[in-house]
């Protein structure tokens, strides 16, 4: 006799939280909508419909706009959401600063500031500051939190530079200091979501460098999708062998103008960054290479290009763009935390 594992039947519960989550994306993409144009669009018949967007009006996540024009029936209400129903915080940690973004349901940015750099103090330092921001917002419904290392489900599992952070659950922390839906990105890995997210495009593969302060790190995107690797390791290039016993990082330390905006590279430098490129052309096969615009020039970039096609027919080698990071890392952040929002299930 052969045993089948039982799935799970679906509760009311879990069913009312499915058409709600539903409906939430849905509202967000069209911006407004009736019952009638929601239960179409999304299969749903327009009594289930009725029923979750009524208990939405009642607790204030969805505001009644007013009726449509008569078509020669029964006007229709129209819908959208409160756009202040939940709020979400976006932070990244750097050394020299900690920067907050607090923004709501559209995406609209209601405060942005950056504070002391607390990453060398700990996990306590850090939590008592966020604490001022989710004191100020009681709205906060979801945190993501960017920082210079890798990471696993929350967990850190490789930084460097701070020692006090080194196999420590920050997610869970955080989660259980403030109940409210945490997660922690690696920096790099936030930054190129946030550009695939800006750009539009779905199946982009691209690859997003950085060379800062915590040392260099990469974000890679596959087909729209990130990769992190059987270990979550993916883009801790500091680590890539370059020659005589050097890796990547051992090259861009032996001049420490690297560290400094629009650097000019000398001539080891631009082969190591020339290297960098052409391997990700190799393996990869990227749409594009993206590079912080704080890192370097203009000029610099064309010298890395060149010196790349040495390497790897020029044909095969991606396109290279100087980004605003700050700008990318953020909205990737902001697209983790508006995921959450879409998400929760509190309000159930």
């Amino acid at each position: 006799m052969i045993h089948t594992r039982k799935e799970a039947l679906p509760t009311p519960q879990s069913m009312k939280f499915a058409v709600r989550r539903a409906l939430r994306s849905t509202l967000l993409e069209l911006g407004s909508g009736t019952k009638a144009e929601l239960s179409e669009r999304l299969g749903i018949s327009f009594p289930t419909v009725s029923k979750v967007m009524e208990l939405m009006v009642q607790e204030g996540e969805v505001n009644l706009l007013g009726q449509d024009e008569s078509s020669g029936g029964r006007r229709a209400n129209r819908y959208a959401f409160n756009p202040d129903y939940m709020l979400g915080l976006a932070v990244y940690y750097e050394k020299e600063q900690s920067v907050y973004t607090v923004f709501n349901w559209n995406g609209d940015l209601l405060e942005r500031k950056a504070e002391d750099g607390i990453l060398h103090r700990g996990p306590e330092a850090l939590a008592s500051q966020m604490a001022n921001w989710t004191r100020r917002y009681p709205e906060i419904r979801s945190i993501a939190v960017g920082m210079p290392a890798a990471v696993r489900d929350g967990l850190i599992f490789h930084v460097p530079s701070y020692g006090t952070f080194q196999d420590y659950n920050l997610q869970s922390y955080l989660e259980d200091l403030f109940s409210i839906p945490v997660i922690v990105e690696n920096d790099m890995n936030a930054a190129v979501l946030g550009y695939h997210n800006l750009s539009g495009s779905e199946e982009a593969s691209l690859v997003y460098v950085y060379l800062g302060h915590n040392g260099p790190g990469a974000g890679l995107l596959i087909n729209g999708n990130v990769v992190r690797g059987r270990s979550f390791f993916t883009g801790e290039i500091s680590f890539v062998p370059m020659s005589e016993g050097s890796n990547f990082q051992d090259i861009l330390e032996r001049n420490r103008s690297v560290m400094s905006s629009l650097i000019e590279p000398d001539q080891e430098q631009i082969d190591a960054l020339s290297r960098l490129s052409a391997a990700f052309a190799a393996i990869l096969n990227p749409d594009a290479i993206l590079w912080c615009e704080h890192n370097l020039s203009p000029s610099a970039l064309v010298s890395i290009k060149e010196r790349a096609s040495a390497y790897v027919p020029e044909r095969h080698l991606p396109e290279m763009l100087l980004r605003d990071w700050e700008h990318d890392y953020l909205a990737g952040l902001q697209r983790i935390a508006l995921d959450m929002m879409i998400s929760d299930t509190s309000a159930m």
